[in-house]
């Protein structure tokens, strides 16, 4: 078996991942593959990737599918099997799937507007940090690591009934392949929900979290280089204007959350139209 299946989701901005591959190192042309996504298909891509490959020698996979929801339906097509075999898929031990823009700390999209002073946004590699393939590999393996993450400000901490997960921002981790094979049916549900909205991506990041990080297992922070198997809130990021709850979220139409007017304006339709049906009821 094979190692890593490093998976680039890219739309437009593969530039981003070449110009900043000497983040990973130690990558194997016979034990690795660099497999790029694209919602951009075109010739300058098809070049790119040629020039890459003289350059790195290592082989790589150029995917074409639509561009529809954005980056994180790309996850669940990818892992669904719908844009690659799962015979190709299980090649390999361990996928690690990021954003195009992921390891790009200096272009604009990477950094925010002058209204939060050009910061460097959160699902973007934190600073000074470099991928040794063959140093994960052995720590991976060691330890049984079932998956890995590697975020700037700490994956998102919450509770489901008792149960604790965490998601790693932008839906930028590692897992160990094997593991898709009891999540076909979350993902696929998940996949079904997609509206092609900026909210559903938010909720799919969210979703990650409860189908692949679930305290339990052996998990691997390579910025902090620990492994967890348990979390608790003090060592990873908790969001306080969004529910812990990722169905409930959606359920309730999940827009209403990033609005408080909006949630306000449903519980005064929800009054009115009460008011409605007792105003019409037979005695």
């Amino acid at each position: 078996m094979k190692r890593f299946n490093v998976v680039v989701l890219n739309y437009k901005r593969l530039n981003s991942f070449i110009n900043n591959f000497h983040r990973l190192t130690n990558l194997s042309p016979t034990l690795d593959r660099i497999t790029v996504l694209t919602a951009s298909p075109s010739p300058d891509e098809l070049l790119a990737i040629e020039q890459f490959t003289a350059k790195t020698g290592l082989p790589v996979k150029y995917i074409k599918r639509n561009n529809f929801g954005i980056d994180q339906y790309a996850r669940v097509e990818y892992f669904t099997g719908q844009l690659e075999p799962f015979d190709d898929l299980y090649d390999f031990e361990y996928i690690f799937q990021f954003q195009d823009h992921y390891l790009d700390i200096d272009s604009s999209f990477s950094r925010w507007g002058i209204e939060m002073d050009f910061r460097v946004k959160g699902d973007v590699i934190p600073e000074g940090i470099i991928f040794d393939f063959d140093e994960l590999y052995s720590i991976f393996k060691e330890n049984e690591i079932a998956g890995a993450f590697c975020d700037r400000h700490n994956p998102t901490w919450f509770s489901i009934e008792g149960s604790r997960y965490v998601a790693p921002s932008g839906g930028n981790f590692f897992i160990k392949t094997e593991l898709l094979r009891k999540a076909q049916k979350q993902i696929l549900d998940l996949g079904s929900k997609c509206d092609d909205t900026y909210q559903w991506a938010v909720y799919a990041e969210y979703k990650w979290g409860e189908i692949f990080f679930k305290e339990g297992v052996n998990y691997y922070d390579i910025k902090r280089k620990r492994t967890f198997k348990s979390f608790t809130q003090e060592d990873f990021y908790v969001d306080i204007y969004k529910p812990q709850i990722p169905d409930k979220w959606f359920e309730n139409r999940y827009y209403s959350f990033f609005y408080p007017g909006l949630r306000f304006l449903k519980k005064i339709k929800k009054k009115i139209m009460a008011k409605k049906v007792q105003r019409f009821r037979p005695n």
